[in-house]
């Protein structure tokens, strides 16, 4: 590469996979009908803690690639939902780190049960 080249051909950015996940948690978090990210589970409230939690991104120099597990709030059409989420973290990562995402899967692991208002208690399906 030569000297005169201008700086932005002098190296490569390279960005974390977690810095991605970060984002597409983040977009997700504005979708309506989202009721959490991650399982419902023991498991799941542990791997919330961390900024991730329910996210899992790839990125590489020109794609990203991102899974996302959520639960849906009851009543939302959960087609609807998926692919709200899916192009608000579509567009915010790829604005943010102008890598192209190929592809963003949406797996629903739960569907959060409003509570009852006049009882303070929580349906249950059987």
């Amino acid at each position: 590469m030569a000297p005169d080249a201008e700086p932005r051909r002098r190296g490569r950015t390279y960005i974390d996979d977690e810095v991605v996940s970060v984002i597409a948690r983040i977009a997700a978090e504005q979708v309506e009908g989202v009721h959490q990210l991650g399982r419902s589970t023991l498991r799941g409230m542990m791997a919330r803690l961390g900024r991730t939690g329910g996210v899992d991104a790839e990125i590489g120099l020109k794609e990203a690639a991102v899974d996302l597990e959520i639960v849906v709030e009851f009543g939302h059409p959960i087609r609807e939902v998926a692919d709200e989420l899916r192009e608000t973290v579509i567009e915010t990562i790829e604005a943010t780190t102008g890598r192209r995402v190929i592809e963003v899967n949406v797996y629903v692991v739960d569907v959060h049960l409003p509570r009852l208002e006049h009882t303070g208690r929580t349906r249950r399906v059987e």
